[in-house]
C-alpha cells in the first residue's frame, strides 16, 4: 500500500491524465466535425468511439459497485 503522502501525487496524476485526454478528445471532434469527410465515415466513427466510451462507462460501474463487496479489499500484501 501506497505511503499516504503518496495519495495528492494520485490525484494530481489522474487529474492531468483526464484533463489532458478530455482536451484531446474535444479538439479531436471539433477537428474531425469541420473535415470535409463523408458523412458515413463520420457516423462510423462516432458508433466506434461511442461503442467504446459506453463500454468503459459499463466496465467503470461495475468495478465501483463490486469494490463495497470486494472480500479482499483489506489484504496487505
Amino acid at each position: 500500500m501506497a505511503p499516504a503522502t503518496d495519495k495528492p501525487l494520485h490525484i494530481l496524476g489522474w487529474l492531468l491524465f483526464v484533463g489532458g485526454a478530455l482536451g484531446l478528445v474535444g479538439y479531436a471532434i471539433y477537428a474531425f466535425a469541420l473535415t470535409d469527410a463523408p458523412l458515413a465515415f463520420k457516423l462510423l466513427f462516432a458508433a466506434l468511439y461511442g461503442g467504446l466510451a459506453l463500454l468503459l462507462v459499463a466496465v467503470l460501474r461495475q468495478r465501483l459497485r463490486e469494490r463495497k463487496t470486494d472480500k479482499y479489499r483489506s489484504v496487505q500484501l
